[in-house]
């Protein structure tokens, strides 16, 4: 990717990115190439990259802890190790044996969770356990990285030996000291070491009285270092045994560094791998600290920043303490794919310079593999070249004056800029004459649109306001001004230029009224109707933006209560239904009970001999019609009228769908982005698109799955088990399990249900807990007895 120029990284505010997430860093591997880091131009490598980091992201912030520790840099070890007969020091092997078992469990923790983290996964399929290597090291080495005593045999022999002898020492050592010191030869001092060898304190003038041999004398030269004859022999012969101790650990290392040197190149992959894993969980953790979105990556041209916040000032913020940060307002922004040029006006402070930073510093950190501080539907385009023109770049070595440097910058801009360059132009025609300044600056403007490049400029110069109003393919914009306060409140405006408020501004600051007049005169009553102009429509848009907020609360406000509506509608619906169903019922039983008295009425006639064939046919058939009416209407009261279901393809405009918030069904109208608008109850809905789901009239489906009364007296439930087991599940199928199992059971009408989800660590019982919260047909649930389960088992007890 081409950058230009050179010091465009630390001007966007990258360098200071950069630095954020070296922090985070574990290992020299991962330092190293975040140091070198640069956007890419490749889609692919993006999308890769970014997905990576989403991936990421979300392990950090919703699973166990990841195994990502003990990153040795060992690689300068690993080259020393070729020499066939180089011995390396201990602790690199507990390095190394570190270093592996890392790998291990990165490899194992990704390959168990490859549905949730697929393009993590694919990087740890890189990583090479080496269990042999693992246990090799493990067998020779302590906790601390020390030899062990049975690293072989004939190690733990001389170490045995060796402590022995030691132990002999001290007897024979403690012994003497007793002996020198009830004589009162020997000075306050306990038996030491020097040169090795275990001695005696004794006093200077006693020298020559106790057998042995001097190896120190103390500075005031009062006391001598004196190994006693008697401790002689057992020295020599500890230091013999040391000598062969030594010889038998350079042996054991030797045999291990050629070892290591057999798994040389899978080590240092393992820490090429890590080294990536790092550099990923560094970004990821950057970006969960600044609240960031991955942004979507734009096929086209089109560029939209959704209450984008610019990272450089909330990473200041941070190091703040709460009382000093200061208030930073996000950014919106957006341009089509045939609006390539924005030309952003307003007044000096008022916020330009930070959008501009703002759009290019989360254009890099994208290309980058970042996320962005913005909203998840952000999305922005990808850039092959960026040109930013910004600041003082002034030149004593060259001889280069500001406007100078500028000049070259527009060379080199035009030379390389095309389709895929995104140009950013701070103040631009400053530092040269206005009219001449604004003449040269459009020039270039008109030919990188002519290019198709991405150009953001800002400006005081009304001539390219002009121009922007003018050109087909660019856009005015500016950052608004508070026209009662006369202070920026550093919002981004699309579509309206900005004035740059210089006299009113010095109004509020005082300045001579005289002057001021006098200004304006110079300033041409042109000039100044235009100014004005800009400033009524500026402050037209701020109040036709308050009516707009107004409207938007209202507008809300009236779903709640329209919400409010339909739930209470619902709800009477439901208890009208609920009455009509009892009372039918009520009747069915009455008139079983009616036709069982006529049956016995008719008995008794025939008995007397007072039967009337007309008049028992004509009951009997009006007891049916009856029933037969009772039976229809609770039918059709158990039926509730169209019934749906949820189908799984996606919604188009015309099809039956269900609002997942608010379980109302209704017609789709349109389809706008990612907005929908939804006809249901004659009203005409607004709401996202995600938040539609198609369902079809549940009697198209040959297995219906609605209950149904059985008139004759039977089942009105469909068969529910009294008990599921979920135990030993991942959490997101065991929810979904449960999630059925429970519409299962409400449909079915069960009072009570039981929940196996085991004991373990909880986590379980934790996700089924929260999900039963947020179910209204839910009355209350409980850990069910011992003798059922006990805190294994939930039990679930429905309204």
């Amino acid at each position: 990717m081409h950058l230009f120029p050179d010091q465009l990284t630390d001007k966007i505010g990258f360098e200071t990115i950069r630095a954020a997430t070296l922090k985070h860093a574990r290992s020299e591997m991962a330092r190293e190439q975040l140091a070198s880091m640069m956007p890419h131009s490749d889609r692919q490598v993006i999308q890769r990259r970014l997905q990576q980091t989403k991936e990421m992201m979300d392990l950090l912030l919703n699973d166990t802890a990841f195994p990502l520790n003990n990153l040795h840099d060992v690689r300068d070890q690993l080259k020393k190790a070729r020499a066939e007969n180089r011995i390396l020091p201990l602790p690199v092997f507990l390095e190394i044996l570190e270093v592996s078992i890392t790998a291990r469990r990165i490899k194992a923790y990704l390959d168990d969770r490859v549905e949730d983290y697929p393009e993590l996964q694919k990087i740890s399929i890189g990583l090479i356990p080496l269990k042999e290597l693992e246990e090799t090291l493990k067998g020779v080495l302590t906790d601390n990285g020390e030899l062990r005593n049975d690293a072989s045999r004939e190690l733990q022999s001389i170490r045995k030996r060796l402590n022995n002898k030691r132990n002999d020492l001290r007897t024979t050592i403690n012994r003497v000291m007793s002996r020198v010191s009830k004589q009162g030869r020997a000075s306050d001092e306990g038996p030491t070491i020097r040169n090795g060898r275990m001695v005696i304190p004794v006093l200077a003038e006693y020298k020559r009285k106790v057998k042995g041999f001097i190896h120190d004398v103390s500075s005031s030269g009062q006391t001598v270092y004196l190994e006693p004859v008697e401790a002689l022999n057992i020295n020599n012969e500890i230091r013999q045994l040391e000598s062969e101790e030594q010889r038998e650990i350079e042996r054991i290392l030797r045999e291990l560094t050629g070892e290591i040197r057999s798994h040389r190149s899978s080590i240092h992959q393992n820490l090429e791998v890590l080294g990536t894993i790092d550099v990923i969980a560094s970004k990821a953790q950057l970006s969960n600290n600044l609240d960031s979105f991955v942004p979507v990556v734009s096929e086209t041209n089109h560029l939209y920043l959704k209450e984008t916040y610019n990272p450089q000032l909330l990473l200041k913020n941070k190091e703040l303490s709460e009382g000093q940060q200061e208030k930073v307002v996000p950014l919106d922004m957006e341009l089509s794919e045939e609006e390539r040029c924005l030309m952003i006006t307003g007044p000096n402070a008022g916020g330009k310079s930070v959008a501009l930073k703002t759009l290019g510093l989360c254009s890099i950190m994208m290309q980058s593999g970042f996320a962005i501080p913005a909203r998840d539907s952000s999305e922005l385009p990808v850039f092959s070249n960026i040109f930013v023109d910004m600041g003082d770049d002034q030149s004593i070595e060259n001889d280069l004056s500001t406007f100078s440097s500028r000049l070259e910058w527009m060379k080199h801009t035009i030379a390389h800029a095309d389709e895929h360059s995104l140009v950013l132009i701070d103040e631009a025609a400053a530092g040269t004459d206005p009219e001449e300044g604004g003449a040269l600056f459009q020039a270039l403007i008109e030919i990188l649109i002519e290019r198709r490049a991405k150009v953001i400029v800002t400006t005081h110069h009304g001539s390219l306001k002009v121009f922007a109003h003018d050109h087909e393919y660019t856009v005015n914009g500016s950052m608004e001004f508070d026209q009662e306060t006369l202070s920026p409140t550093y919002r981004f405006k699309k579509g309206v230029p900005g004035s740059s408020y210089a006299f009113e501004i010095a109004e509020r600051m005082q300045l001579q009224q005289s002057l001021l007049q006098k200004a304006r005169t110079l300033l041409g009553e042109g000039k100044r109707d235009m100014e004005t102009l800009i400033a009524e429509l500026e402050a037209k848009t701020q109040e036709a933006d308050q009516l707009k907020k107004k409207y938007d609360s209202l507008k809300a406000d009236t779903e709640k209560e329209r919400h409010r509506y339909e739930e209470k509608r619902s709800a009477i619906e439901k208890e009208k239904k609920e009455i009509r169903e009892k009372a039918l019922n009520e009747a069915k039983s009455i008139m079983d009970s009616a036709n069982q008295k006529i049956e016995q009425a008719v008995e008794k006639i025939v008995q007397r001999g007072q039967k009337d064939d007309e008049t028992i046919r004509q009951a009997r058939e009006e007891v049916k019609d009856f029933k037969q009416r009772v039976a229809s209407e609770l039918e059709e009261v158990e039926g509730g009228g169209p019934d749906y279901e949820d189908a799984s393809e996606r919604p188009q405009v015309g099809d039956k769908v269900r609002l997942q918030d608010a379980q109302t069904t209704g017609e789709l109208k349109e389809i706008n982005g990612n907005n929908a608008v939804v006809s249901a109850g004659g009203l005409r809905l607004k709401t996202k698109y995600k938040n539609l789901i198609k369902v079809q009239d549940a009697s198209q489906k040959k297995a219906k799955q609605r209950i149904k009364v059985n008139i004759e007296g039977g089942s009105r439930y469909k068969v529910v088990q009294p008990q599921i087991e979920i135990r030993g599940m991942r959490g997101r199928p065991a929810m979904k399990k449960v999630e059925r199992y429970i519409d299962d059971a409400v449909a079915a009408g069960r009072n009570e249900v039981q929940i196996i989800h085991g004991k373990g660590e909880g986590i379980l019982k934790g996700l089924v807990h929260e999900y039963l919260d947020k179910r209204k047909e839910v009355k209350s649930y409980r850990m069910a007895p011992i003798q059922q389960g006990g805190a294994g088992c939930t039990v679930v007890e429905f309204k």
